[in-house]
C-alpha cells in the first residue's frame, strides 16, 4: 500500500494461504525550515550594530538580501547515502526550494524563509543529513550537511539560521536558544521535544561549496581556438582576421592562483596574458565570502567560482577588444540569489577598450534607463556587443545575462551579471 507520492504507508496481509507483503510503517515525519541571511548594512542588523556600530567594515550580506529560491536539494539516509527525498518515482533528481516566505521576528533584521515540505522518513532509517546547492548534485555529495539521529516523535520541525560567524552567540543569547551548537549539528530548543535547531555559517557554505579543479576546468572549459577582427588591417573593409589557441586549464591558472592564504578585501588585479586582458577584482569583491566566514581565504572564493564565467567573460573581451574588465562580485554563499552561492555568476561592473580610448562604467542613470536599450555613447554600444556576445555564447544562460539596461532585474543598477550553466 503506497500513498499519493508512491511512499509505503502500511502492511498488507492477504487472505488464507496467501503471500503477506509487508512495507514500511512511515511515522515520523521531518520539516526543514531556512531562515536566510539578513542584511547587515545601513543599521539594517541590530546584532551587528551592536557588535561594530556603524562601521562598515565587516559587513558582508548588503544591498541584496540572501535567498534560496531554486536551490537544489537532497535528503539522505546519512549512514547508506540513500536518498529519501525527493522519493523514489518522483523523477525528480533534486528538490528545488520554493518561493521564499518574509520573517521580522529574530531580532537581526529581516529574513528570507523557505519551508520543505514534511518528509516521510523510512523506520529503518536513523540518522538523515542534506546535500544542498552543487553538493546536491549526485556526481558530487562530498558533504553531509547536519548529519542527524532522527528523534522518536512523529513529526519534528528543524529550523536553520543562515548566520554569519561571528553573530552566533549573540543570537542564542538574544532568541533565547541556550548555547550555540557545534559546527553542522543540530539541538534541541529549550523546552522543546519537537523543535530543533542549527547554524548554517559561512565557514560551513565554504565546506558545502563546490570547489573546481583543474580536471573539471578542463572539461567544463577544453581547449579552443578564438577568432576576431581586428581594424587597420590590409585585408577587406581594412580589418584582419586574428586567432589565439587557449588551454583554459592554463589560461585561467593566474585567477584560481590569486589571493592564497589572504583574507583581504583590498582590490587587486589578475593579468591574463595569453589574451592580454586584465582582470580586476573591486576591493570587496570577496567581502561577503570573507566576512560571513572566520577562515576563508581570496583563493578560497575565487576556487568555487565556475572556470565556465571566467572563460566567458574573457572570450567575449578578448573579441570585442576589450584590455580591461572589473568584477565586484563572484562566489558569494551568503547574499542574492542561488546563482552566486553556487558559482555560476560573476558580476561585471566596468571595462575598457584602450585603443579605442573607452572606459565604461556599468551604471545606469536612474530607474527610467530600466529595460531600455543601451546608451549611444561609444561605450554604451560596446556594452551592447558584450552583451550580446555573452548571450550568444552556448555555456551561457542568455535569459541571464542582467543589466542596468535591457534585461534588468533588481538589484542590477549598477553591474551587468553572467549566469553560466551548472553542469
Amino acid at each position: 500500500m503506497a500513498n499519493s507520492n508512491g511512499t509505503p504507508v502500511g502492511t498488507m496481509v492477504c487472505g488464507s494461504n496467501q503471500p503477506t507483503q509487508d512495507t514500511q510503517c512511515l511515522t515520523r515525519k521531518v520539516t526543514f525550515v531556512i531562515y536566510c541571511a539578513p542584511r547587515d548594512d545601513h543599521g539594517l542588523n541590530p546584532m551587528y550594530t551592536a557588535l561594530y556600530g556603524q562601521d562598515a567594515t565587516h559587513t558582508g550580506v548588503t544591498s541584496s538580501e540572501s535567498y534560496l529560491t531554486n536551490l537544489p536539494c537532497v535528503l539522505v539516509d546519512a549512514d547508506s547515502g540513500k536518498v529519501i527525498y525527493p522519493y523514489e518515482g518522483s523523477h525528480l533528481k533534486t528538490y528545488n526550494l520554493g518561493p521564499a516566505a518574509q520573517s521580522s521576528g529574530l531580532h537581526d533584521g529581516s529574513r528570507k524563509v523557505h519551508t520543505f515540505p514534511p518528509i516521510n522518513i523510512p523506520n529503518d532509517v536513523k540518522r538523515i543529513a542534506l546535500h544542498i546547492a552543487n553538493d546536491a548534485y549526485e556526481a558530487h555529495r562530498n558533504f553531509q550537511l547536519f548529519p542527524w539521529t532522527i528523534p522518536d516523535v512523529a513529526h519534528s520541525k528543524v529550523h536553520i539560521y543562515e548566520m554569519r560567524a561571528d553573530l552566533q552567540d549573540r543570537f542564542s543569547s538574544e532568541n533565547n536558544l541556550g548555547s550555540t551548537p557545534e559546527e553542522n549539528s543540530i539541538v534541541a530548543k529549550p523546552g522543546s521535544t519537537t523543535e530543533y535547531f542549527g547554524y548554517l555559517n559561512g565557514d560551513l557554505w565554504l565546506k558545502i561549496s563546490h570547489e573546481f579543479t583543474t580536471d573539471e576546468i578542463t572539461r567544463l572549459c577544453p581547449p579552443e581556438t578564438l577568432s576576431r577582427s581586428i581594424s587597420g588591417g590590409s585585408g577587406q573593409n581594412g580589418t584582419t582576421s586574428q586567432s589565439v589557441t587557449i588551454d583554459w586549464a592554463t589560461t585561467l591558472q593566474p585567477i584560481y592562483n590569486a589571493g592564497a592564504g589572504s583574507r583581504s578585501m583590498g582590490a587587486f588585479s589578475v593579468q591574463i596574458s595569453e589574451l592580454g586582458i586584465t582582470l580586476r577584482f573591486a576591493a570587496r569583491a570577496v567581502a561577503n565570502a570573507i566576512n560571513t566566514s572566520t577562515r576563508t581565504t581570496v583563493q578560497q572564493a575565487l576556487k568555487r567560482t565556475s572556470p565556465r564565467a571566467f572563460a566567458a567573460i574573457l572570450k567575449a573581451a578578448w573579441r570585442l577588444n576589450i584590455s580591461t574588465v572589473d568584477l565586484s562580485s563572484s562566489w558569494r554563499p551568503m547574499l542574492g540569489s542561488r546563482l552566486h552561492k553556487m558559482g555560476v555568476g560573476l558580476d561585471v561592473s566596468e571595462i575598457v577598450d584602450s585603443a579605442e580610448n573607452i572606459d565604461f562604467r556599468i551604471h545606469n542613470h536612474s530607474p527610467v534607463d530600466r529595460n531600455h536599450p543601451f546608451p549611444t555613447s561609444a561605450g554604451g554600444q560596446k556594452l551592447a556587443k558584450l552583451y550580446q556576445e555573452l548571450r550568444g555564447d552556448g555555456e551561457v544562460e542568455a535569459n541571464q545575462v542582467y543589466t542596468p539596461w535591457l534585461q534588468w532585474i533588481q538589484p542590477h543598477d549598477d553591474h551587468m551579471h553572467i549566469t553560466v550553466k551548472y553542469e
